[in-house]
């Protein structure tokens, strides 16, 4: 699946078809499209075009990753966590941090903010979210604000 291919599925993703995107999708992770094997595990984790299966979307989110694609990392985590193994998940999450992932640090905070007595951890890695480069600026707001309802 070219670039070409996955903007014209994607097209059909956008307007709800998801059956029809993810036999599509599914048919380009097959070949090798890293984006389709993102965009699989997804479609498992979210139940679009598809019975909700975590297990299968780490199963293709794992399958992106030994890829090459680190995004993946972050998303393995959030999947982890979905289900529950919040161990896995923060593995995930650390494993993204390593990669150069700022989101990975806003997720690490929102795991570590059950305990009162991991403040400084969770004032940490909200920092480390705020002046990463690789983020977007809801998530540095959304750290931001964390912050503050920190003090």
């Amino acid at each position: 699946m070219d670039e070409k291919k996955f903007n014209q599925v994607h097209e059909i993703y956008e307007k709800g078809d998801y059956r029809t995107s993810f036999q599509l999708f599914l048919q380009g992770a097959e070949d090798g499209n890293i984006d389709a094997m993102t965009r699989i595990a997804i479609m498992y984790t979210c139940g679009e075009g598809v019975i909700c299966d975590y297990d299968k979307s780490i199963e293709w989110e794992k399958k992106a990753i030994a890829c090459g694609y680190t995004s993946a990392l972050l998303n393995l985590g959030i999947t982890y966590r979905i289900k529950g193994d919040i161990k896995l998940s923060r593995y995930w999450f650390e494993k993204s941090l390593d990669s150069g992932d700022g989101e990975a640090a806003l997720q690490l905070a929102k795991l570590y903010m059950v305990s009162d007595k991991e403040i400084d951890r969770i004032r940490a890695y909200l920092n480390i979210a705020i002046n990463s480069e690789c983020m977007c600026e809801a998530s540095i707001e959304e750290a931001k604000q964390l912050l503050l309802d920190l003090d």
